[in-house]
């Protein structure tokens, strides 16, 4: 395995999708096992464009992989480290030589601000939100950044308890950017040592 390397490819999921087979056979009983079809989709196509950027990045086809899943349902490999994440027809992949977290949010306004902050803030945290709560332009993004820069972090593994309000930001090792996905604005975060090599891969053709 090549030291030091992170990419991080994004996607959207098209209209009209037909979920298919996929390797290997418990993440398709996982996928299948959902309830609703919005659901099966998301998980079918991010496991797509997993398996598209394993492929680019190593030439590897996902059938001469080795997966497992872990006591806490994230889903591993036996080379290299990877994090899943879709969001309103979105959808990121990380792949490092470490553990990594990615995110990805709709960047859209919040409906109750002030429960979204009191759910997810550090108290240092909280003395920044006050700064910029008065202005209605920031504040959305300011709360929808800390929770993708959260998510990804506690998808390193790092914070084992998923507790947003205890999860801090400002000492940990993420990136986060504003990107387009068909024709939408999204916040995507990744944390991984030394987040700012990353790779970015946008819009990635996934699906044949």
């Amino acid at each position: 395995m090549r030291a030091q390397f992170l990419s991080v490819y994004t996607a959207i999921i098209p209209s009209h999708v037909r979920v298919r087979g996929v390797f290997q056979s418990s993440r398709h009983e996982e996928i299948n096992a959902c309830a609703s079809q919005k659901a099966q989709t998301e998980k079918y196509c991010v496991w797509k464009l997993l398996e598209y950027a394993l492929f680019e990045i190593f030439g590897k086809r996902i059938e001469e992989i080795s997966f497992t899943k872990s006591a806490s349902g994230k889903w591993e490999c036996d080379f290299c480290h990877f994090s899943l994440s879709h969001s309103h027809g979105a959808l990121a992949v990380a792949i490092a030589d470490r553990p990594v977290g990615v995110d990805i949010e709709k960047l859209a306004p919040i409906k109750n601000r002030a429960g979204v902050a009191k759910k997810i803030l550090t108290a240092e945290e909280a003395e920044d939100y006050q700064r910029v709560a008065l202005c209605n332009d920031t504040a959305d993004e300011f709360l929808l950044t800390l929770w993708t820069k959260k998510e990804s972090l506690f998808k390193t593994g790092k914070f084992p308890q998923a507790t947003p309000c205890k999860i801090p930001t400002s000492e940990e090792n993420t990136l986060t950017k504003k990107i387009s996905l068909g024709g939408k604005d999204y916040l995507l975060s990744v944390a991984c040592d030394n987040p700012l090599q990353a790779k970015f891969v946008e819009n990635a053709s996934y699906l044949p």
